[in-house]
């Protein structure tokens, strides 16, 4: 039986991510742009992911840490969890910018720009750029 990726990662669900509310969850997935409602640490596994169709999509899955509006931070996550998990490429937890808005990002195979909402690696915009500590707002923009 697989997940459909139209019914879990939905475009509206990225405002989840700006609200100031406490949820049961703190875990949020992405795929395409597209994310997930919050769903808890156990929820998430390796058979969850392979529970989707085969395709060309990177499921990436957050846990939310902060949120930022005109530069302060006006949410912090109480619960979070300073750890990776079992199944992640990083060996130490990563932070990752997701905007409100989309941003263009050049690919230059394409003949089109790469538009997202997570600030995107220069060298490699296919991935989002990571920091290895809380990355400080007011200085990436």
């Amino acid at each position: 039986m697989f997940n459909s990726l139209e019914t879990v990662f939905k475009h509206e669900n990225i405002d989840l991510l700006f609200r100031t509310e406490r949820y049961k969850g703190t875990i949020i997935a992405e795929a395409n742009n597209r994310f997930s409602g919050y769903m808890e640490r156990k929820d998430f596994s390796r058979e969850w992911a392979l529970s989707f169709p085969a395709g060309r999509y990177v499921i990436t899955v957050y846990q939310r840490y902060s949120v930022f509006q005109e530069g302060k931070r006006v949410w912090r996550n109480e619960d979070y969890l300073n750890e990776v998990g079992h199944d992640s490429r990083y060996r130490s937890p990563s932070f990752v910018i997701i905007l409100d808005c989309e941003m263009n990002s050049e690919i230059p195979s394409w003949d089109r720009p790469l538009c997202s909402n997570t600030v995107r690696n220069k060298e490699n915009p296919l991935q989002a750029k990571t920091f290895s500590r809380e990355p400080l707002i007011n200085r990436i923009f």
